[in-house]
């Protein structure tokens, strides 16, 4: 457990301070996650073969054009296009086409998984109070995982994906659900700009898609026999398994932000 204060605190202290300056240097620490991110993504997959430069070039022209443009959502979208067109590209230069079709989706998924989620941080970060809805977002994914562990690991009994990930369980997810939930309503309390009960249906939102993202990444470390995506964060594990969630809740937490309070 100390290793992992050890390791979250500076990691929380950087993110802050990242979120409130936004611009560049929001952009800069977002394209460091995605490069690292990726770089799991491709070696955990090495046996398949994914275009490395494609996935590289995909996820952070993602990020890049949502920063740069005036219009982040649309940079976004281009990457969204351009992470397609790469891997494409990369499938028609590689010189051994066994298993080519595979690898051309992997690399394309494997840039807008971790491209998208980053690049509509910066799109919401940009917006009004842009600050204050990213940082919703973090505290809903921060809570309801620490709030799901340790209700897992006090009053956990009924497995809830025994076939993905047999240590979660229902009584851990309601924990997590509850407390990340009045974790994001107690952050609305210092916001003029969203209502209690619109905070109160963005943490519900968060916490449901922060189990989905963890579920999902415990689905693909099960297909591959492994425990951690990497050590890279010491006893957190790699990018992929702290970031897993919040793949997920950006893209979620974004629409959601923008849905309720225009």
């Amino acid at each position: 457990m100390m290793n992992r204060v050890l390791v979250a605190v500076p990691g929380i202290a950087v993110a802050i301070a990242a979120v409130w300056l936004g611009g560049p240097v929001l952009a800069v620490a977002l394209a460091v996650i995605a490069a690292l991110a990726v770089a799991e993504f491709v070696g955990l997959l090495s046996d398949v073969g994914p275009i490395r430069w494609a996935a590289y070039a995909g996820a952070l022209l993602t990020v890049g054009l949502a920063a740069v443009l005036d219009i982040p959502e649309r940079g976004v979208l281009v990457g969204v296009g351009a992470s397609v067109m790469l891997a494409a590209v990369g499938g028609l230069l590689v010189p051994d086409r066994a298993d080519v079709t595979k690898r051309v989706a992997l690399t394309a998924f494997g840039a807008v998984y971790i491209g998208v989620p980053l690049g509509l941080l910066v799109a919401l970060r940009d917006l009004d109070s842009g600050a204050a809805a990213v940082a919703n977002i973090l505290v809903g994914t921060w809570a309801f995982d620490t709030f799901s562990y340790f209700g897992g690991r006090l009053l956990g009994r009924t497995p809830i994906a025994p076939r993905t990930s047999p240590k979660k369980t229902v009584e851990g997810f309601v924990v997590g659900l509850v407390g990340g939930t009045l974790s994001v309503v107690v952050a609305g309390i210092w916001m003029d700009w969203i209502a209690w009960h619109e905070s109160l249906v963005l943490g519900a939102v968060i916490c449901v898609v922060a189990y989905a993202g963890d579920l999902f990444e415990s689905l693909v470390k099960r297909d591959l026999g492994i425990k951690d995506s990497g050590r890279l964060l010491g006893e957190h594990g790699g990018v992929l398994d702290r970031f897993d969630a919040l793949f997920f809740t950006a893209v979620a937490g974004y629409y959601a932000t923008v849905w309720l309070v225009g």
